[in-house]
This record gives C-alpha cells, sequence and structure tokens, in this order.
C-alpha cells in the first residue's frame, strides 16, 4: 500500500438547523429554535481543542488546513458571531493555507442573501447556493421555501459577491418531462456561468417524508431508462457548455473543483465538529491504520456533551476490510479513478472480475490507476457491488 503522503486537513462544521424540514432530506437537520451564541460557540471551541489533541495522541500527520465546509442544515442561518468565533479559533490551532477553501451552504431567501456580505467579510470565500429546481411547481414540491425568482436574485447576488459559486440541482423527479429539463437548464446555464453545480438525480432515502409516502404508494419514481435518459442528457448539456465532470454528480470549469470534496473522495483527513458531524483520520502509531470519531447526533445532547468539555460518543478504528472499500467507492466516484496501490489489501478486488469489466470497457486501467468509463458511472454502485462481492 502507498501512504497518502500529501498531508490535507479539511475541517467540516454542521449547524444543524433549517427553516423546516424538507421531504427528500436525510441529513441531521431539525426546524430551527432559539438559540443561544454562546452555549454553541463555547462548545465549538472545545471540540476545535479536542481535535487539536486527538491529531497529537494518533501522530495524525498533516499540513495546515486546506479547506473548511460549513454544511446543514443551513448553515447560513449561523449567527454570524458563531462563524466568526469558529474560524478565529481553527486558524489559532490549526493555521490557514494561504489558498484555503471557505465554503458555506445557502439558500436563495431573502433573509439568508442579505447576510452574503457579511460572511464574505468574515472570510468566507467560496458560496454554495441550494437552488434545487428551476421552476416554481418541482421548488413546490420538494419542499423547498424559495422560488425560482429568489434563486435567480441569489445567485446574481452572489456572483457579485463572491469569486467562487457553486449550486445545488435536483433532477429526475416522477412527472418531470425531460424536454423541459432540456430547456431549463439550457436557459440557466446561458444566463450563468457558474464556477461549479452539483447535480443529482432525486434519490428516496430512509427516514425521509419522501420514503413514507413511497412506502404508502403515495409517491412514484422514474424507471431506470428514463433515470439514465436524464442522466446522459444533463451530462451532455453541462459538457457542452465547457463543464468538467470529475464526479459522478459535480461538475466544474477549470481549477473550480471543490477542494473540500475531493479531501473526501480521496480518502485524506479530514475533522468534523457539531451534531452528528463525524471525523475520519489516518493514525501514523498505529501502523497507519484509519479511525473515524463520531460526534452525539441531537443538538441538545450534542451541546450538553460538549459545553463544559468535549466529548465524542466514538471513537473507533476502522479495520483493512471496511477501510478497502471506503477507499474504493470514494475514489472511483471520480473520473481520474484510484491508484490501485492505495488500497491495504488488494485481494478485495480480483483480476478475474476487473479483466471482465475491461474486457466490456466498462473500466480503464492505466499505470495504476483504475477508473470507471465516464458512459459507465450512471451504473458505479452496480460495478462498486460486482467487484466486492
Amino acid at each position: 500500500m502507498t501512504v497518502l503522503n500529501n498531508n490535507k486537513l479539511s475541517l467540516y462544521i454542521h449547524w444543524p438547523y433549517c427553516e423546516s424540514k424538507c421531504p427528500y432530506c436525510d441529513f441531521n437537520s431539525h426546524k430551527i429554535e432559539s438559540v443561544n451564541e454562546s452555549e454553541w460557540i463555547q462548545s465549538y471551541t472545545n471540540q476545535l481543542y479536542k481535535m487539536k489533541d486527538v491529531l497529537l495522541k494518533y501522530e495524525v500527520k498533516h499540513d495546515k488546513l486546506n479547506t473548511i465546509f460549513f454544511g446543514g442544515g443551513t448553515p447560513s442561518l449561523m449567527p454570524l458571531k458563531v462563524i466568526e468565533s469558529i474560524l478565529y479559533t481553527a486558524n489559532k490551532i490549526f493555521k490557514f493555507e494561504e489558498n484555503i477553501e471557505i465554503t458555506l451552504e445557502a439558500n436563495p431567501g431573502s433573509y439568508e442573501r442579505e447576510k452574503f456580505q457579511d460572511i464574505k467579510l468574515l472570510g468566507i470565500n467560496r458560496l454554495s447556493l441550494g437552488v434545487q429546481s428551476l421552476n416554481d411547481e418541482n421548488l413546490s414540491f420538494l419542499g423547498r421555501k424559495h422560488n425560482f425568482q429568489d434563486a435567480l436574485i441569489a445567485i446574481e447576488l452572489a456572483m457579485k459577491t463572491f469569486q467562487n459559486v457553486s449550486t445545488d440541482l435536483i433532477y429526475g423527479l416522477a412527472g418531470q418531462n425531460i424536454k423541459e429539463w432540456e430547456q431549463e437548464l439550457n436557459s440557466f446555464l446561458k444566463k450563468f456561468n457558474l464556477n461549479h453545480l452539483s447535480v443529482y438525480q432525486l434519490t428516496i432515502e430512509e427516514g425521509t417524508k419522501f420514503y413514507t409516502d413511497y412506502k404508502k404508494g403515495l409517491l412514484k419514481t422514474i424507471n431506470e431508462d428514463l433515470s439514465a435518459d436524464f442522466y446522459n442528457l444533463t451530462n451532455d448539456i453541462l459538457n457542452n457548455y465547457k463543464y468538467n465532470r470529475y464526479e459522478v454528480s459535480n461538475h466544474s470549469q477549470k481549477k473550480f473543483e471543490s477542494k473540500h470534496n475531493l479531501n473526501y473522495w480521496n480518502s485524506e483527513n479530514w475533522i468534523g465538529i457539531g451534531p452528528g458531524a463525524y471525523s475520519r483520520l489516518w493514525s501514523l502509531n498505529q501502523k497507519n491504520k484509519r479511525f473515524e470519531i463520531e460526534n452525539y447526533k441531537s443538538p441538545k445532547s450534542w451541546l450538553s456533551k460538549n459545553f463544559l468539555n468535549a466529548k465524542f460518543n466514538q471513537v473507533r478504528f476502522i479495520d483493512n476490510c471496511e477501510t478497502n472499500k471506503d477507499l474504493l467507492i470514494m475514489g472511483l466516484r471520480l473520473t481520474k479513478g484510484i491508484k490501485i496501490n492505495l488500497l491495504l489489501d488488494t485481494s478485495i478486488i480480483t483480476d478475474e472480475k476487473i479483466l471482465d469489466l475491461k474486457n466490456e470497457k466498462i473500466i480503464n486501467i492505466n499505470k495504476g490507476i483504475i477508473k470507471v468509463n465516464k458512459n459507465h458511472l450512471i451504473k458505479l454502485n452496480s460495478i462498486l457491488k460486482y467487484l466486492m462481492s
């Protein structure tokens, strides 16, 4: 195995509150309630210092922070003093790389828009806008509080305020007309020269309202053939506008890939603070084994455990088999693929299966790198299942 040697370190901050819970969302998010700023600031601060101790204890080799990501929930609802405190403390403890990427997720609503300039002044240099859909009917179906006009105003303001703006879009809804989606996406891309787009097909996740409705027969989904048509059309359109698909569902202009998400997909070191956030790190004094830190999920539990002294829900070392699977699952999402010698044990994938997929031109192997050919990325889950079975 080749040890990862670029020593990248990312920080993820989870803010658990939203204006309302969207019916498709399975993230650790809750309807917003009253917030005690000082209590949250102290709890985040305690966790950051605890993370410093963890890195020293397990000899996690790293440089300065190269990315920070405020996710949720809706982190644009965070009090500005909380954001400011986290960034100040993180820089004090870990130091920032000169070209650090600091992302914050926001919704297009008027309240969040009013904070764009303020959060930029705090040091946020990349904004990720949850646009989600390009027409009002689908936005309503997805439970979004904004309309498409709100989204247009927010994008224009974001692009004037930040040099790096990304948007999230969801497509492939039951009843969605593929021709209308083609027109909507083309019109959207003609209007906005965005740096980055995350474009996902709607999936029904367990624990969501959509999942409950689906089980009751109240919600339909599109079939696999139409799903493939949507996926291929979407990628073709984005390619026509010169976006590079560098991951299954992520597209960017040159040099505007999400550095933070690349750290995940490349299985680098990252630390996560906040309710339900988790960390994955490589420990040198444990024979370079990977370990995971899990936070308490409930905001109230998390606060009670971290306000006085930071305490994690669980710290566990990950066995080689699970690590290998994780390396493959994350790495093969990237169009550039993964170096085979990064695996702790290459026996997880057999030569016979690799040869089968190579002969079918589903995967490509060159100079020790295995990758899924772009026109087969839509079948990634099936490919991984076959490789690792």
